[in-house]
């Protein structure tokens, strides 16, 4: 007699999905690791995959299992190992030349509802499908709205689905989906169990131009007594206080390691704060400084091998600049370069002077730079899209995004009022001939959720609150 099948996982992965909200996620800060103050996103961020695995699936069984993506570099390592160690089908496709996304959401939605109808199906006319049915699980890793159609047809199908995001990725329509065979959970809580932190750069060393020599500092010193107490792991513990994004590019004699920091435009505050933290244990010098010291043009670095290529753009700038040829002037006499803006033009002096520097940083870590063609893209991207939090928004329609005549009319009508807290408690009057300009929610529809942040509830009607 055929025992009785045990609950399966059949895992939907949107690719995307996990590691641009994760990166998001990371840089805003969390017990492991403090906000960063110089990038929205965390490129170190790593993914345990096993852990992914069994924190997801509970105990239960791991079935088909499908990945969607874009095409990664050729030596990562973390989509074959999704498919070689963990048996998920991968499916890969092409950016388009503006470096967007296709095919991927349209994949995963035709998987989605093909494995559905096929297993109906055949419950229909097999008793051993039925039991299977009725034991499956499809996990979807997602909060794409887009995903919302396909997974209703699942549902219609009496499968259940648990959906897997961010709390700030996932669309608030999820959670007013009535169907009893959907539950919405997110990552946030499980992000200590499945992420981790990896130092190390990921991007392909290149020997002519290893580091960006404008933003590296390099710790010299670990073979002498004073520095065999020190590692990377305690050097990463020490930097990243500074809330600042940087990487550990180690050298193939073990006796220094460069640190780069691809966001900071004055090197040498870091290098003078490193030099304070590390007194008595390292000699810490600027790679210009340190291409003079031992005559070398570039860096002996080690190529570690890539667990994960960022899938966003780096915020960094790249700077031109030869270390050799600042070594050769610095030698002659001239002065020798304290910035990338010095580097470019030869006006950082004046930087000050031009109010670029920031004001509230006291110890003159960052400025503002003269132009940022990403920032820009950003910038003209959020003022074609509607804002996120609508009429809540604390800025009162004075952010980067647009808002509809309707939202901006109720600034303007009603300059005291505070729309953070707006629909996110139910009217307690009988008869409200306030309408829609009442600052309490009527319907459910009209509520809003400080909790999960999403609409279809107040505030005391959530159920993950």
């Amino acid at each position: 007699m055929d025992s009785e099948p045990v609950e399966t996982c059949m895992f939907f992965v949107d690719d995307s999905n996990i590691w641009i909200e994760a990166q998001k996620f990371a840089a805003l800060g969390n017990r492991h690791m403090p906000k960063l103050k110089d990038s929205d996103v965390d490129p170190r961020l790593r993914i345990d995959i096993g852990k992914l695995i069994a924190t997801l699936c509970k105990g239960r069984e791991q079935g088909p299992s499908f990945l969607y993506g874009s095409r990664p570099p050729p030596n990562d390592s973390v989509w074959k190992a999704f498919e070689n160690k963990f048996r998920f089908k991968t499916k890969i496709y092409n950016r388009n030349l503006h470096n967007k996304e296709k095919e991927v959401d349209n994949s995963m939605a035709t998987d989605l509802v093909t494995e559905a109808a096929e297993l109906r199906i055949r419950a229909e006319y097999n008793t051993t499908f039925k039991q299977k049915k009725k034991k499956m699980i499809f996990v979807v890793i997602t909060g794409d709205r887009d995903m919302l159609p396909p997974v209703r047809r699942v549902l219609e199908s009496d499968i259940r689905v648990e959906l897997w995001g961010w709390r700030k990725g996932i669309a608030k329509e999820y959670y007013t989906e009535s169907s009893g065979l959907l539950s919405v959970n997110h990552l946030d809580s499980e992000f200590h169990k499945i992420f981790f932190t990896n130092f190390h750069s990921t991007r392909r060393v290149n020997k002519a131009q290893p580091v960006d020599p404008a933003r590296a500092i390099v710790l010299c010193g670990f073979d002498e007594p004073n520095g065999e107490s020190l590692d990377e792991f305690s050097i990463a513990k020490e930097l990243i206080q500074w809330r600042h994004l940087f990487f550990i590019v180690p050298s193939t004699s073990k006796s220094e390691i460069l640190v780069e920091f691809p966001n900071v435009s004055n090197i040498e505050s870091m290098i003078s704060k490193s030099r304070q933290l590390f007194k008595g244990i390292l000699t810490v010098v600027s790679w210009p400084e340190y291409s003079q010291r031992f005559n070398k043009r570039v860096p002996d670095v080690v190529q570690k091998k890539n667990m994960y290529a960022p899938l966003m753009e780096s915020h960094s700038h790249h700077s031109t600049y030869d270390p050799g040829q600042a070594a050769c002037e610095v030698a002659k006499g001239k002065p020798e370069p304290s910035s990338n803006a010095d580097l470019k033009d030869g006006h950082g002096a004046k930087e000050e002077e031009q109010g670029l520097h920031d004001p509230d940083d006291n110890q003159g870590w960052e400025t503002v730079t003269r132009s940022d063609p990403g920032k820009d893209h950003r910038r003209a991207l959020r003022q074609r899209q509607q804002c996120p939090s609508s009429v809540r928004c604390r800025k009162r329609g004075e952010c980067a995004y647009r808002h509809s005549k309707e939202e901006r009319d109720m600034f303007q009508d009603n300059p005291n009022q505070d729309f953070s807290l707006w629909k996110t408690k139910r009217c307690n009057k009988v008869s409200c001939n306030r309408g829609r300009k009442c600052a309490f929610a009527h319907t459910p529809e009209e509520g809003w959720c400080l909790f999960c942040k999403h609409g279809g509830h107040c505030t005391d009607e959530c159920r993950y609150n």
